[in-house]
């Protein structure tokens, strides 16, 4: 490793254990920092409707080593620095970073929303690039704040398109949020709205809540709502926020199932036409196999999420309160129930999602 790599910034913090288990991650002691009991969904007006599900608030600095470290131990080299560029030269690519150059028969694009590799081959890797949602989150402190036991997701105006989110992480850390749809890269507006919110919603709970401390403040891009694209070109695969997989515990597995893909290729390649677009395919295929469906659900979810007022949602979540919402068993068992109870109190509701599923 030619330079630190501790310097990377990444804001994903939190794992429920049904994500993690389906994508094969094990949470490890050496970064948990606290676990969770499960996640209240709250409306604008501060309804709330509870789902038990274990999680875990991670430390990502030490989630980001632990995962360096193996990758070293098993003679994998990390060179830290951006790609500029990538060129096909015969059966093999070479990458162009800040100070190096990288040659090789298979290269793995896995640099997040920004990356310009995937374009620069020619593929369309996000099918709704316009839909990433922009999002600022921020670390703070407040005496007990962290002590609570379930991850908040407040829905409605207050972050349009998708959520804003509260983390406990233990002691008197926490963790805001939004990540918000359709209003453009800049939402410190959004952020402040919903930090007001959240104070008068805490205000009978903590007291001086006013005087929350903001610690440090991350922004970026989600690919929530895209849908992935073309992962594959020749000598090219795309993997993560790159091409739309977004969800800590999914993008690991989607980067499990294409560095399978990537080893085969070249451990078993005979011709150089196992490097081509062809050659390379099972990945999107694999891919698809486990996660297609459940992407497609994603955004026709989030989409019908978009279409409702505040009043409809806080409607919804008062009629959610105290229900026993599943959280175990299969995707489609949790879809069809999940699917029924919210038709009991909003009917429309799985007409608009049919329609948006429909749409892709």
């Amino acid at each position: 490793m030619d330079r630190d790599l501790a310097g990377l910034d990444h804001a994903a913090n939190t794992l429920f254990e049904g994500m993690a288990a389906t994508s094969g991650v094990k949470v490890e002691d050496c970064y948990l920092k606290k676990e969770l009991e499960g996640m209240s969904i709250i409306s604008p007006s501060g309804h709330s409707a509870t789902i038990p599900a274990k999680g875990y608030f991670i430390d990502r600095k030490k989630f980001d080593e632990h995962y360096q470290s193996l990758a070293q131990n098993g003679g994998v080299t990390l060179l830290a620095g951006a790609a500029k560029k990538s060129i096909q030269q015969g059966n093999r690519r070479t990458v162009y970073l800040d100070k190096d150059e990288i040659e090789a028969k298979v290269v793995v694009d896995a640099s997040g929303v920004s990356s310009g590799l995937a374009r620069q081959a020619g593929l369309q890797p996000m099918r709704h690039p316009e839909d990433i949602a922009w999002a600022m989150e921020a670390d703070v402190e407040h005496p007990g704040l962290g002590e609570e036991k379930f991850f908040q997701y407040w829905i409605g105006s207050m972050a349009p398109g998708w959520k804003a989110t509260f983390s406990p992480a233990g002691g008197d850390r926490a963790t805001l949020g939004v990540f918000v749809r359709g209003h453009g890269q800049n939402v410190q507006p959004f952020f402040r709205g919903f930090l007001k919110i959240f104070k008068a919603h805490k205000a009978g709970q903590y007291r001086d809540i006013e005087d929350l401390k903001i610690l440090s403040i991350r922004r970026g891009g989600d690919p929530i709502c895209v849908l992935p694209g073309e992962m594959t070109a020749n000598s090219l695969l795309v993997t993560g926020g790159a091409v739309g997989q977004s969800g800590l515990a999914y993008s690991m597995r989607a980067g499990t199932i294409c560095g399978s893909v990537a080893a085969q290729a070249v451990g078993q390649a005979v011709a150089a036409t196992d490097f081509s677009r062809k050659g390379l395919l099972a990945y999107e295929k694999l891919w698809k196999r486990e996660f297609y469906w459940q992407y497609r659900m994603g955004r026709a979810s989030l989409e019908t999420l978009a279409m409702m007022k505040d009043e409809e949602i806080d409607r919804l979540v008062r009629g959610l309160s105290g229900k026993t919402l599943i959280s175990s068993g299969s995707f489609a068992k949790k879809a069809a129930y999940a699917g029924a109870v919210v038709s009991l109190y909003r009917p429309r509701t799985v007409l608009d999602l049919a329609a948006n599923l429909m749409r892709g």
